[in-house]
């Protein structure tokens, strides 16, 4: 889904400090906006740039105060960013310094054309949808997490799992697996790609229950409505259970505490700068020799 044209006026830029040509691209990218009359917003603690046209903002307000978030980094910076600003529906555009980058949009070679892009209103906004995982430990509120790629389950000492999933109240399978991946289309192309999943069409509004090396050679992906509330629950004797979220976040939970996926109600907005069709870019991104 595309979403309308945004004047923006304030950009944020977020790096990921943890690549090393990260600061001196920051630079270059926030020289150039405040030569086209833009402001900037940095993370308090990430780089200083003294310029009056600058605004350092703690975490609390980082987030949710810029007309849109540039980030400099690869698929990870990105997605991390995602869980943080979609709650405030901030578009974020990505310049890549990782490998593939399927969500960054472009390339810290060309960031001039890309910012030229960005800065002139050639662009449109894409809404991705989002995952919402629900964890409920024993004599605790219910805690909520986001994803924008997947939620994953499995064993902290990587043995095999017996995992059973539900939707609405019917069973939809039992594994026995080395984990279970439930992946948005946006997630289709990351880990559960790796584990035999299907590649989905980013616009499709769909989720992907993919199961980790089951013990059974006809177990296969799932593919379910938006509109399914899926809860799993484990065996008994299962101990070490993880789930982690797009990779980053990890929760360690007992085999008694309920866990339940969702379609979010918030979603990641996504700048993109042309027309090229998602089948294009998958091909594109998934032919790439990195």
């Amino acid at each position: 889904m595309e979403a309308e044209f945004k004047n923006f006026k304030e950009i944020g830029i977020y790096l990921n400090m943890d690549k090393p040509d990260s600061p001196a691209l920051a630079e270059k990218c926030i020289g150039y906006l405040i030569q086209h009359g833009f402001k900037i917003a940095l993370l308090e603690g990430q780089i200083k740039y003294p310029h009056e046209c600058v605004i350092y903002y703690p975490k609390n307000l980082f987030y949710r105060k810029p007309d849109c978030i540039l980030v400099l980094g690869g698929d990870g910076t990105l997605l991390f960013v995602a869980r943080k600003v979609c709650f405030y529906s901030i578009p974020i555009f990505g310049i890549n310094l990782g490998k593939l980058g399927f969500l960054t949009e472009g390339e810290a070679g060309n960031y001039e054309e890309a910012l030229k892009n960005l800065t002139s209103g050639d662009y449109y906004i894409e809404e991705r949808m989002m995952l919402s995982c629900s964890i409920k430990k024993e004599n605790e509120s219910a805690c909520f997490y986001m994803a924008l790629n997947d939620v994953l389950v499995k064993s902290r000492g990587f043995r095999m799992m017996d995992i059973e999933a539900r939707a609405n109240g019917s069973t939809i399978d039992k594994f026995r697996a080395d984990g279970l991946i439930i992946a948005t289309p946006t997630g289709s192309t990351g880990y559960s790609l790796a584990a035999g999943g299907p590649v989905v069409s980013p616009q499709a509004r769909v989720m992907i229950l993919n199961p980790i090396c089951p013990h059974r050679l006809h177990d296969r992906s799932y593919i379910l409505p938006e509109d399914e509330v899926i809860k799993l629950e484990f065996g008994d004797r299962e101990k070490d259970i993880m789930v982690t979220f797009d990779g980053q976040t990890t929760v360690s939970i007992s085999p008694q505490d309920a866990v339940k996926v969702k379609k979010a109600t918030y979603c990641t907005r996504l700048i993109r700068l042309n027309q090229m069709s998602s089948y294009d870019r998958l091909r594109i991104k998934l032919s790439s020799e990195y």
